[in-house]
């Protein structure tokens, strides 16, 4: 037995899709962008011969993995992307808040759970309209 959700039904399922596939370009974006900063495009890079990782480093690029791992997600399927996105970016926005380092900037932390609080919002929005339905298989 599964149950399944006709978020179809809504008015916003159309404007959802999009607003998901451009965050998902973003998110894309923002994980190219640290490749390219740990392999030295952009910056100094990530030396095989460097033994001393410091923190930002490993945050660096454990969220360089994450962050396309959260955008590819969001663009292939929005339902069960969204959820990781949802983890992946509040865990980003903590640690870029919460370091006292050079990880991130405070402002895009600040930016990122900007964001997931406005995916909250959506969610209780589109989840209290009463014309979606509810489905027993």
């Amino acid at each position: 037995m599964a149950i399944h959700l006709d978020v179809s039904q809504t008015k916003l399922h159309f404007v959802l899709e999009v607003a998901y596939r451009i965050l998902a370009v973003v998110w894309l974006i923002k994980g190219f962008w640290a490749w390219a900063d740990l392999t030295g495009v952009l910056g100094s890079g990530l030396h095989l011969s460097k033994t001393d990782f410091d923190a930002d480093l490993s945050m660096a690029l454990i969220f360089a993995i994450l962050d396309l791992i959260a955008g590819v997600s969001l663009w292939m399927s929005w339902r069960w992307g969204a959820g990781v996105w949802f983890l992946v970016a509040t865990a980003y926005g903590l640690l870029a808040i919460a370091a006292q380092s050079d990880f991130g900037s405070k402002f895009l932390g600040v930016l990122t759970l900007a964001l997931v609080v406005i995916h909250l919002m959506r969610i209780f929005f589109v989840r209290a309209q009463p014309e979606k339905r509810l489905t027993i298989v």
